[in-house]
Order: C-alpha cells, then structure tokens, then sequence
C-alpha cells in the first residue's frame, strides 16, 4: 500500500513538473511572439530619420523634439501602414483647399503621393501644427491689410490637440472643432469644404463680357455659357426650364432673388470666379476667428451687412432671421458692437441735422406744407414748438439752420412703428419702415447709415419672449397710441454689425456668397496668390 502510495505521489510531482515546464515554455515563446509583434508595429522616428528629410532646419529642430518626447515612436503608423480614416486625415491636412487657407500659403509644403508612409506623417504633423495655431491668431493683419506669418504651435500643445481626439470624431473633425467656442466658424468651414469639393475653385475669367445685360436668346446662351465655365452645369444644352431651375439654385447660393431672371446683380455673379467665392470663404472664416469669445453663447443679435439679414441668437440657436435695408455708399452703416437696452414703440424721429438742413430745408423754400403733409413739427435750440408760417426759411441754409425737426409718431414716420435702442456713438438703430416694397430688392442700400428691418415685431415679440418681459402682449395696443413708449429690457444683451462676404443659409446649412457691397475687401484680395493651373 504504501509502494503504491510512494508511486501515485511520484507521478502527481512528474505531471506538476512537466505542466510547470511546459507553461513555462509557452510564456516565453508568447514573449517572443510579442516582442516580434512589438517590432512589427513601431515604426521609429528618430533625429536620424527627419534629418534626411527636405525640410528646414527649425522644422526639424521641432519635429525631433516632438517625437523624442514620445520615444521617437510613430503617432499614426502601426504595423507600417495607416488606417483609411488617418490616409483621410494626411490627404486633408495636405490640401491647402481643404484646410480653406490661401495656395502655398503654409511653410510646410505638401507631401508627394509617392512619398513613403513616415515623410508623410512628419509633412502631415508640421502642417497641422501650423494650422492649430489658427486658433489663437488670424491669417490677416486688418490693421496693415497685410498677412501674418503662421508660427507652430509647441510640442506641448501638439500632444494636447492628440490626447483630446474623441473616439466618435474622426481626425478631421477633431481638427476643426479643437478649442473652437464658434460653432458657426465650424459650420462654415465645412459648408466652404463641400462647395469647393463639389465646384472646385476655377478661375477663368470670361474677358468677353457683354457691356450691357443680354436679352433673349444671348441671354439663356451667357448663363448656360458662365454656369458651365463654374462647374455648375455639366451640359450647356438643356431645356429652358431646367436652365431656369439651375439658375434660381446659383442664385441662391449667391444670396440674390431666385426668380431666373438675368439682372445686374445675377449677371455679375455669374462673370464671378469660383477662386473668387473661395477667397471670400477664407476672409470670412478668418474675420469669424476675431469674433470674441464673449459674444459666443446667451443672447445676441448679428446683422451682416453685405447679405442684408439680422439674425438673433439665443444659445447659438436661430431665433429670427430679417431682412435688413442699410446705409447708402454716402452713409455707410458702420461697424461696431454695443448693448440692446431699450424698445421703443410709435417713436418720434428725432432727424438728423444734416437730413433736417440738406434735405427738408430745401423743400421748406419751396413749400412749407412739406411740413404737415409729413408730420414734421419745428422745434427751436430748447424744444419749444414753432409755427413754421412765421419764419422765413430762405434765409437759412446747412451751415446756419438754428432749428430741431421731429416726425410725429404714425405710420408714416420714417422710423416706422417701432425702434429698438443699443446707445452708440454712431447714432445708429434698428427701425421699422413704411417703404416696405424696398426689401424685395438683391441690394438694400438705402438708409442714413440705420438698420431698417423687414418684420420688426416678429423681432420685438422673440426679443420680449426670450426674456419674458412683462409687457410682451402690449405692443400691439402701444403702437396704436399717439405716443412713444420706451420698454427697458431685463436682459440687455450684445448687438453687432459685422462684414461678411460669406454665410451660412438657415434653411439648406450650405455656403451663400455675397457682394462686396462697400467694397471693403478688395485690397484684402490682392493678399492671395492666384492659382497657377485650375484647381
């Protein structure tokens, strides 16, 4: 029993013995596997590597301090190849188009296709890191109306703009969104991605442009002609209705009428470059990364002056879009930012000295019934009332009128019904108007420099609600009454009159372009280098 005993305790040691060795081997033959594996999937970039590459020297100096502190591992290469998103991602950051910048315009130039795997994640990273410092700076000094030079941002911030990539957006996304408080500026850069990818940026410029607006048959021919030369159309032979559907979609992507109908502004759009809509695209965008972080988020109401449109934000959500009537080219609206404060409603006009002696006083040597066919009353320095039968008005002049002209309140005063109030140094206000047939016009430059809307107690009415206010169901009584009325907002909020040639459209979220209507940003594009073959 007990030999048996001895024998079984034997064989249990033998087994325990030969499973120990056998694991044993197993581990270090798995060890082995991983080390092989390990090797397989490291791509090394050492000094070595990026001192053989093209490139300059601070450019180096950089991208080896950047992969020294990462053990001069690869980011992106695993096994020596890329995944398709990073491939995406590489071909993205390789595309001045892409990243909406002017041509040749990062010191990084981009990477050949045949380039190997390694050249074209060090080009890929020194662009993006040039890029990423877009969001702390501009592409345009506006001051000098000149360009900036882009720096790199530091190693530091290069591995912070990796760390933070979110699983559920792909690299490009993360790219754009990165410590981007303007959800707006995202929206357009991606709306400015989709039109130049599906239009391209063609800059062949029609020299045979007729003098005046063709008519009939030379009409359909010039716009089937210019949408065909913009990549709009694919076939110049088509029916007039279907020439008529594409040219109603041009446009609106131009921000104009949609009713196909040859007129000055469509005709100049059409004679309009892609390469120029692009560039448009890029100033905007870089206007757009000088918007202050203060204005991001709550409330505000933004009127962009060459779309002719306000719009007013609550919680970066649209919650009114007008059309608007600005200054002429004498009066330009100018652009600021103040705080809305005050509504007021059935307001006097208190006019303006030079529109009261340049304007009125003419009429009033001619007939002083001007007066009360229009509601004007005379006032003297301390706002007394007088009796214009009495005075002798071909006496004074603009550079001696003694005399304040106000308009009554009524639906005919030149402010409309309502006026809402952000004090300025301009004098300048958003108002109402009698002269509504103004606003199915392309170009709205009509006003003393003042914002006139379309539907202002659609505007009123979302202002008050959003906040509340207590007399929201008053207006309609107060605009009846012979007498102005001033609300006091609880929340007064920003108002701001910006410049964009470029926007984004509340119903189709795609890119419109707009006219350079006062002609501020011609010298801005004489800053770009022209593409030298299309693009």
């Amino acid at each position: 029993m007990k030999n048996k005993l001895t024998l079984l305790i034997s064989l249990l040691f033998l087994a325990h013995l030969f499973t120990k060795c056998s694991s044993g081997a197993e581990f270090n033959q798995n060890e082995l596997n991983s080390d092989k594996k390990i090797d397989q999937i490291i791509t090394t970039v050492d000094e070595n590597t990026i001192d053989s590459l093209n490139i300059d020297k601070f450019s180096k100096d950089w991208a080896i301090k950047l992969y020294s502190s990462i053990n001069n591992r690869s980011i992106w290469i695993k096994d020596g190849q890329i995944t398709d998103s990073i491939a995406a991602f590489f071909e993205y950051l390789n595309s001045d188009i892409a990243l909406n910048l002017p041509i040749s315009y990062l010191s990084t130039m981009p990477f050949a296709p045949t380039d190997q795997l390694v050249r074209k994640e060090i080009t890929s990273i020194l662009r993006c890191a040039e890029f990423l410092s877009l969001k702390d700076t501009t592409l345009i000094n506006y001051s000098e109306n000149t360009l900036n030079n882009l720096s790199r941002v530091s190693q530091k911030r290069f591995l912070d703009f990796l760390e933070k990539k979110e699983d559920s957006d792909s690299w490009i996304s993360h790219l754009i969104k990165y410590k981007e408080k303007n959800q707006r500026l995202i929206q357009m850069h991606f709306a400015l991605n989709q039109f130049t990818s599906t239009y391209g940026i063609e800059n062949n410029i029609n020299k045979k442009l007729y003098l005046k607006i063709p008519e009939d048959s030379l009409a359909f021919v010039f716009i089937a002609q210019q949408l065909h030369n913009r990549n709009f159309i694919t076939d110049t032979l088509m029916d007039t209705i279907s020439l008529k559907e594409n040219l109603r979609s041009f446009q609106l992507l131009n921000g104009l009428n949609t009713d196909a109908k040859l007129g000055k502004n469509t005709m100049e759009a059409l004679s309009e470059t892609n390469y120029s809509r692009y560039l448009k695209g890029i100033i905007s965008l870089d206007k757009m990364r000088n918007f202050p972080d203060s204005l991001i988020g709550g409330k505000l109401i933004v009127i962009n002056i060459p779309s002719y449109l306000l719009h007013l934000y609550v919680n970066n959500e649209v919650i009114n879009t007008s059309k608007v009537i600005i200054g002429t080219q004498r009066n330009q609206t100018p652009l600021f930012t103040s705080s809305m404060k005050y509504i007021v409603v059935s307001p006097y006009w208190n006019v303006p000295y030079s529109i009261a002696s340049r304007e009125i006083l003419p009429h009033l040597k001619k007939d002083v019934s001007y007066l009360k066919r229009n509601r004007y009353s005379i006032m003297d320095r301390d706002k007394n009332l007088l009796v214009p039968d009495s005075i002798d008005w071909l006496k004074y002049s603009s550079r001696n009128f003694p005399f304040f002209v106000r308009q009554e309140p009524g639906p005919s005063n030149s402010l409309g019904l309502v006026k809402l109030l952000f004090p300025n140094e301009n004098s300048i206000y958003i108002h109402d108007t009698p002269s509504k047939h103004l606003f199915a016009r392309d170009e709205r430059t009509f006003s003393h420099g003042c914002v006139r809307t379309e539907s202002p107690f659609k505007l009123v009415h979302d202002i008050l609600s959003s906040e509340n206010h207590k007399y929201i169901d008053s207006v309609d009584v107060l605009k009846e009454r012979a007498k102005e009325t001033y609300l006091i907002l609880s929340d007064k909020f920003p108002v701001t009159i910006v410049y964009h040639t470029t926007g984004i459209n509340d119903s189709t979220h795609q890119v419109q372009f707009f006219k350079d209507v006062y002609r501020k940003e011609t010298d801005l594009y004489k800053l770009f280098r022209e593409p030298i073959v299309e693009l």
